[in-house]
């Protein structure tokens, strides 16, 4: 009663005054205000003052039912914004937790995953290795072989002089015994002809092989220019192909993350980061960071939580994948 009167002072002095109003009509009565009359029966006067204050009496009842009624209601609305709280207080308790879990997940992975890369950095240096030693072995191989070719080239070219010196040297003595009885009288005119033809001769030959190699020269350098140009046209082909390749790649990465994606509670639409992604050949996840963020922290986490989730992910093979070995791409699940 107390609380309702401090909450409601004001009809607490209307009661009040409605009550003294009760009694001074009770106690003085109301014929000093009317011109006198002759009442019916003194029954009906005591009845109609019953009345007026069984009028007032509900009045006042009502006002303090309608005080009670708010202060229940206040008190239900109080109780309830309590339990609000303690729910929301509750959830994000066990959101906390579950990101902490899922933190310690993710850590435990990564811890594996580094295990498992460094096992095949070691093979791979063993194969390295071992590939070396190959390669050395087989340009050793082919050292001797171009020796050994080298020194049989020598001895034919050694062998056909020689037959040919031969050769000459019977034909030069076979015409000096022919010749013998002229040569003293024609030994001045022979030597000079054979001079000049000589020196003819040698003439054409070195006009000839100077032609032959000028020609065989240009042949060189228009085959050269040549596989220059194809090889140039191959290069920007290969460059196109794998500018096509690494898009179509980045685009099939970015739909299967945002497939995995789980959308924190409270995140609006429009929000997106870059993220840094190290890849494995077959496309494992070795490591994912955010560089340039969204502003969100739990958006930008749940990015990170997507890449793990996907792996692995969709990597060319061959040359090209050194490309994905350390990829940006940026996350949008707004994107379709």
């Amino acid at each position: 009663m107390l609380q309702i009167l401090k909450r409601n002072p004001l009809a607490a002095v209307i009661a009040v005054l409605l009550h003294l109003v009760i009694l001074l009509f009770l106690v003085v009565g109301v014929d000093w205000l009317e011109k006198p009359k002759q009442p019916s029966s003194s029954v009906e006067v005591v009845q109609a003052r019953i009345i007026d204050e069984t009028k007032v009496r509900e009045q006042v009842k009502r006002l303090e039912q309608d005080e009670a009624r708010q202060a229940e209601e206040k008190r239900v609305a109080r109780e309830k914004e309590e339990q609000r709280l303690a729910e929301l207080k509750r959830r994000q308790v066990e959101e906390e937790q579950r990101l902490a879990e899922l933190e310690q997940q993710r850590q435990v992975e990564n811890r594996k995953r580094e295990e498992a890369r460094q096992q095949r950095l070691e093979e791979e240096s063993r194969r390295q290795q071992a590939e070396q030693q190959r390669k050395e072995a087989e340009q050793k191989q082919q050292a001797a072989e171009a020796k050994r070719q080298a020194e049989q080239q020598a001895r034919k070219e050694a062998e056909a002089k020689r037959v040919a010196e031969e050769k000459k040297r019977q034909e030069a003595e076979a015409k000096k015994a022919a010749e013998e009885k002229k040569r003293q009288a024609e030994e001045a005119k022979r030597k000079a002809e054979a001079e000049k033809k000589r020196k003819a001769e040698e003439a054409r030959a070195k006009a000839a092989a100077e032609k032959k190699r000028q020609a065989e020269e240009a042949r060189r350098q228009a085959e050269a220019l040549q596989k220059a140009r194809e090889a140039e046209l191959l290069a920007a082909m290969e460059a196109e192909h794998n500018a096509r390749e690494m898009d179509r790649y980045i685009i099939q990465i970015s739909q299967k993350v945002i497939r995995t994606w789980l959308r924190p509670a409270g995140i609006s639409d429009g929000l997106k980061c870059t993220l840094r992604v190290r890849l494995a050949p077959g496309g494992s996840v070795l490591a994912v960071s955010v560089i340039r963020s969204s502003g969100n922290g739990a958006f930008d986490r749940s990015a990170e939580a997507a890449v793990l989730k996907a792996d692995p992910l969709p990597v060319p093979t061959g040359a090209l994948f050194e490309r994905f070995r350390d990829i940006n791409f940026e996350f949008d699940p707004n994107k379709k």
